[in-house]
């Protein structure tokens, strides 16, 4: 089983000096630091597969969206007006079925880094601006019936 997660972006995506520094480091102190984020170009075959999904123009795979380094690039690096949206499949080789599942019974969860807010189906949250950052770790922010927004406004 491989997963895979699809990143969408509303401008060309890059990966931040301060990330890529880390994704290079070698030695960690616990396993729980052994992370990176990585996001490449989405090639045709996948593009023609999640395409529909997206509303946004720049489509990549991405490693690490559920880790601590994407978590610093929203609240770092995300700029006023820029929208991403992630969607996140268990197992690859059977994208088909959830995007199905998807399109059956769509779920959307939307993060708005700029006021704090977290919004699903279940209802709307206030994060505390403080720890905004733990606060989201903690919360279901990707699953394959979901595609979640993230914006900054």
């Amino acid at each position: 089983m491989s997963e895979i997660t699809f990143l969408a972006s509303s401008r060309k995506f890059f990966i931040p000096l301060e990330i890529e520094e880390y994704n290079q480091h070698t030695e960690f102190e616990n396993e729980e630091d052994y992370i990176w984020l990585s996001v490449s170009k989405a090639d045709e075959a996948w593009l023609q597969e999640v395409q529909c999904l997206f509303s946004l123009p720049y489509i990549y795979v991405a490693e690490g969206v559920g880790n601590r380094l994407f978590l610093t690039y929203l609240e770092k690096y995300m700029e006023t007006g820029d929208v991403i949206e992630v969607y996140r499949v268990p197992n690859q080789h059977t994208l088909s079925i959830y995007r199905k599942n998807f399109e059956e019974d769509p779920e959307y969860i939307e993060v708005n880094v700029g006021s704090y807010t977290y919004r699903d189906r279940f209802g709307f949250f206030q994060f505390n601006p403080k720890k905004w950052i733990e606060e989201l770790s903690h919360r279901n922010y990707m699953g394959p019936n979901a595609i979640t927004t993230f914006v900054k406004y």
